[in-house]
């Protein structure tokens, strides 16, 4: 963050100072006291199970500075109505600082591999600022865009939301050059209540966008692809399959480990495997060219990007081969790691360790059959299943002659699936980040000698 007086921060939030000096200078914005320092501004989030009220006396023990806060205080303050609100405004404020190319992403799937894809790419042509972890909503996102100086040459901010209006909120703040919806699927379909819904949620994301601003849109994805000619803005379709595409992949070649294909004449490697990371990788392609990166950059930026921990790392120990993917679990995510899993390359066999997937509502059986069937359709051999809503799943998959087990619990299933792997079989272990299924992962590495 580049450095703001506190006068300047006090008329950007519409608050009042007190006991405060308005010349004082600020460079780092926190949410969290501990971390602050004698320049910081804190601000005093109010949530549902915390009051960051609560430490403002350990804030100001430590470090002295000043905070936003919504009570009256002896200490040096910014006063206002909401602190939630008022980092919003502040971080849309900031934003207009500068005048760099701002690239927001959403969707239902791949929002947080995308936005790496592009940060690889567009990180040939100078520095990336870009959504940290998964801080992509109303809190996480403001942070982000508070995190922007000078040296950098673009930005890229997800934009992950749960309801309906907060993309609308974040958008209006980031005010986006390029706004990019990977698909629509069912997460949050039980919040939200169709895929129509969904749709109308994520194209919230326009709101943000000036009129010269472009639409990148999924052109595989057939409600997206019903949007074409009917947005106020230039829009440009990627793709696999729908030849109609402007951007288009030939000759995709989706291995074990790794994705290849051709654009415009351009071959492309990608260091993980699965046809969504080649989704991932147009997008990244499409705003590159935008910007007029030498396809040569482009090449690299692609060749660059790795997965992450957690989001479909390989892991080859005693003999066989683990797919830990324990960051999310969408429908949509789940089906593209069955699809990895059925091309594995092992001479053993397939298994599968998947857990609930959440915020499904009255779709969540549907959606975990549908899960089933896919590993069905992938070849898994063996499944295991944690959980009240994935032993659907499992019952889906026994039904297509799958070997399936069903748990309460990961303690369970690891010791299980513990007697039964061995070497040459490839396993895959899904779930979103609350479950822990690294657990799971670990406790294989563990029996197997590698950690």
């Amino acid at each position: 963050m580049e450095a703001m007086t506190l006068q300047e921060i006090a008329c950007a939030v519409n608050g009042k100072l007190m006991n405060a000096n308005s010349a004082a200078v600020i460079d780092t914005i926190s949410t969290n006291s501990k971390e602050a320092g004698s320049s910081t501004l804190f601000i005093a989030l109010k949530g549902e199970r915390f009051d960051g009220h609560d430490f403002l006396p350990e804030f100001y023990r430590l470090w002295g500075a000043a905070a936003i806060s919504q009570q009256e205080s002896d200490w040096p303050v910014v006063l206002v109505e909401d602190t939630r609100v008022a980092l919003g405004a502040l971080a849309g404020y900031y934003r207009t600082k500068f005048n760099i190319p701002l690239i927001g992403i959403t969707g239902s799937a791949g929002k947080t591999t995308t936005r790496r894809m592009v940060e690889s790419v567009l990180s040939t042509a100078g520095p990336v600022c870009g959504t940290q972890g998964n801080l992509n909503n109303d809190i996480g996102m403001p942070k982000t865009l508070l995190t922007l100086d000078s040296s950098h040459h673009f930005a890229v901010i997800e934009m992950g939301m749960n309801h309906a209006g907060e993309i609308r909120y974040m958008t209006k703040l980031a005010r986006p050059d390029i706004a990019v919806i990977t698909n629509i699927g069912t997460a949050h379909i039980g919040n939200l209540g169709s895929r129509q819904a969904i749709l109308r949620a994520k194209m919230e994301i326009f709101e943000g966008l000036p009129p010269y601003g472009l639409a990148l849109l999924n052109g595989d994805d057939k409600r997206l692809w019903a949007l074409r000619g009917k947005l106020p803005f230039r829009t440009m379709y990627y793709g696999i399959h729908n030849p109609a595409c402007d951007i288009i992949a030939l000759d995709v070649n989706c291995g074990a480990l790794e994705s290849t294909f051709n654009v415009g004449g351009a071959d492309y490697h990608v260091a993980v495997a699965g046809e969504h990371h080649v989704y991932n990788a147009l997008v990244a392609i499409a705003i590159g060219l935008e910007y007029h990166l030498p396809v040569e950059d482009l090449q690299r930026g692609v060749g660059n990007f790795r997965a992450g921990d957690m989001r479909q790392n390989v892991i080859e120990t005693g003999g066989l081969r683990l797919i830990e993917d324990c960051y999310n679990a969408s429908a949509e995510s789940m089906l593209a790691s069955l699809s990895v899993l059925g091309k594995s390359d092992f001479d053993g066999r397939k298994i599968a360790v998947l857990g609930n997937m959440g915020e499904l509502g009255d779709f969540a059986e549907s959606v975990h059959r549908q899960v089933g069937d896919h590993a069905v359709k992938c070849g898994v051999d063996v499944l295991f299943t944690v959980g009240d809503h994935a032993r659907w799943i499992a019952e889906n998959a026994q039904e297509g002659g799958v070997e399936a087990h069903s748990f309460d619990n990961k303690e369970k299933a690891l010791q299980v699936l513990l007697g039964l792997v061995q070497a040459g079989d490839t396993v895959l272990v899904k779930a979103s980040r609350g479950a822990k299924f690294e657990e799971i992962s670990q406790g294989i590495q563990a029996r197997l000698g590698a950690v």
